[in-house]
């Protein structure tokens, strides 16, 4: 059960998916990126010695973020259950809603509501009169008694109820559940990106240091049983794009409850998100897999990617339910509709990033088994989805699209398997995770983002290994070693451009990261978190080429602070 883990206080928290997407670095740059931010970390620490993985979280739960993360995004079994459970769990040193919440979980019950609240097991006759008398003994006495309130009996209810809340002494106050990152970096390609336009933008051909994003976010708990997690994000320019862009990023909001069924714990919960997977709580679903942070210049992993992982995020909303049964058993049912092309466009995502329109409703599906023996903790799963897709293109021109325009669409079908396992020794995680993922690809409809395949039929296949060391009580220093690979079916329609005309990709990424702020608490506690870190990718194929595939090597020291 939830409350077994909150005794325990062995795991807490979940920061939520800062999935960004930034590439930039030469070897004088690097090293002017590195020295200034050793500055301002030298700065902090002499100033700041602890922080939290995302402040707003850690103001609603008081837990620090080795509680909850084994490594920043990488959550413990506790971080798990703090997601599942609907971002409610409290704690922390101020008031977790805006409003107190009553007994009842409600900020203002209905008349019925106080048959159960005000007398558990009891039959009252008036409820509206007995929290008239609750109100008025728990608020004074003699001539302090405060008359009954008048008007409708909910009006009553809304009057005594406040009258009986926390004087302002007592309330340890509210602050709006925001928080804000920044990100910055230095990227080094082994060779100029062939992508540069001179001219476009401040970037360079190569050896790039500055800004990769900007995020604002808000969320936690809105009730005892609702809490929400939003990102706005302002994504500074790619190698050839003109301008940066303000854009919606990802957001989840849940309702989760607990209950028993036959003597079986269970947590019900729903959710709704506009990001494929980026409900799940494993961190071998595609939302949550690494890199966590990277630049937005360089190459940090394969070109190609199936339906399920990337495509489709901040391009439709997504509603789903899911049980977590005997603290075991994951089981979710989500469907998928995009939000259309002028709605897409007003929220800051490019429309035309995506496949096309959802013909219908897109059905995902999720089951995991996890386990804990002790120490260790194993969880295995797998996933299923069918995006039945009108492209944007038709007949090569991307501004029409339709049903009426086709009557046909593009089909894409995955399945994906993965696991991970955990064990938490005395001052140190272990993690090892993978995930495999098979899409079937049929082309009834022909064009797909102003190209036509080749073929009616082709298959796509992403693998992903990794293993992660994070090492202290607070998860200070983290090594991160992941074995990617992309590969499918040849097609000269999709894949003109690629050597052999396949999508295939192989490499290694390594990670080292450092974070100054752990799990004690500081003066400035919890107001404040960073995190600094090197990254390496190595290629051994490149869509396709195996000749270059060196020049996409791509190295990058990047940093991170959150307030």
């Amino acid at each position: 059960m939830i409350e077994h883990y909150i005794l325990s206080g062995r795991n807490l928290t979940y920061v939520a998916h800062l999935k960004i997407r930034m590439k930039t670095g030469t070897i004088s740059g690097v090293l002017a990126f590195a020295a200034a931010s050793v500055a301002v970390w030298v700065a902090f620490l002499t100033t700041t010695p602890s922080a939290q993985a995302l402040p707003l979280f850690a103001r609603q739960t008081g837990q620090p973020c080795g509680n909850c993360h084994t490594d920043v995004l990488g959550l413990t079994p506790f971080g798990r259950r703090f997601k599942l459970g609907g971002y409610t769990l409290g704690g922390g040193p101020f008031r977790k809603t805006l409003f107190p919440i009553p007994p009842s979980g409600k900020v203002f019950p209905t008349v019925s509501d106080f048959n159960s609240v005000l007398a558990p097991g009891s039959a009252p006759k008036d409820a509206v009169a007995e929290l008239r008398s609750y109100a008025e003994t728990t608020s004074g006495s003699g001539d302090q008694l405060r008359k009954p309130p008048q008007g409708s009996a909910q009006q009553a209810i809304n009057s005594s109820f406040a009258a009986v809340q926390p004087q302002a002494e007592e309330d340890p106050g509210w602050l709006p559940p925001l928080a804000v990152m920044l990100i910055a970096g230095s990227t080094h390609t082994q060779a100029p990106d062939p992508g540069w336009t001179p001219g476009v933008n401040q970037w360079k051909a190569n050896d790039n240091v500055g800004m990769a994003q900007a995020s604002l976010f808000a969320g936690g708990a809105m009730s005892d049983n609702v809490g929400v997690f939003a990102q706005l994000t302002y994504a500074f320019p790619g190698i050839a794009d003109p301008a940066g862009v303000w854009t919606w990023d990802n957001v989840d909001v849940r309702y989760a409850t607990a209950g028993q069924i036959a003597g079986v714990d269970v947590l019900f919960g729903i959710t709704a998100h506009n990001n494929p997977t980026v409900q799940d709580v494993w961190n071998t679903a595609p939302a949550w897999t690494h890199p966590y942070f990277t630049t937005q210049l360089g190459f940090t992993g394969p070109a190609a990617a199936t339906v399920i992982d990337g495509p489709y995020g901040q391009r439709v909303g997504g509603v789903g339910g899911y049980l977590f049964i005997n603290d075991m058993l994951y089981l979710e049912a989500t469907g998928y509709k995009t939000l259309g092309f002028n709605a897409t466009k007003r929220l800051g995502a490019d429309p035309l990033g995506g496949p096309g329109q959802i013909a219908g409703i897109a059905p995902y599906g999720r089951i995991a088994l996890e386990q804990r023996f002790g120490d260790h903790n194993l969880m295995v799963g797998g996933f299923a989805s069918r995006f039945e897709v009108y492209p944007w293109a038709f007949n090569g021109d991307p501004t029409i699209v339709g049903e009426s325009s086709y009557g046909m669409t593009n089909k894409y079908t995955d399945y994906g398997v993965d696991t991970q396992y955990q064990y938490r020794g005395a001052d140190y995680w272990v993690i090892m995770k993978a995930a495999y993922i098979r899409e079937d690809q049929r082309y009834d409809a022909g064009w797909t983002s102003a190209v036509q395949p080749a073929n009616l039929t082709n298959g796509l296949n992403t693998l992903r290994v990794s293993s992660t060391v994070a090492i202290g009580g607070d998860n200070r220093v983290v090594a991160t070693g992941q074995y990617f690979r992309t590969w499918g079916t040849p097609d000269i329609g999709l894949y003109a451009a690629n050597a052999g005309n396949v999508p295939d990709t192989t490499g290694f990424m390594a990670e080292l990261a450092y974070l100054p702020f752990g799990t004690s608490k500081s003066p400035y506690w919890p107001w404040f978190n960073t995190r600094v870190g090197v990254q390496y990718f190595y290629y051994t194929k490149f869509d396709g080429d195996t000749a270059t595939p060196h020049d996409k090597n791509t190295f990058i020291v990047y940093s991170t602070i959150l307030f």
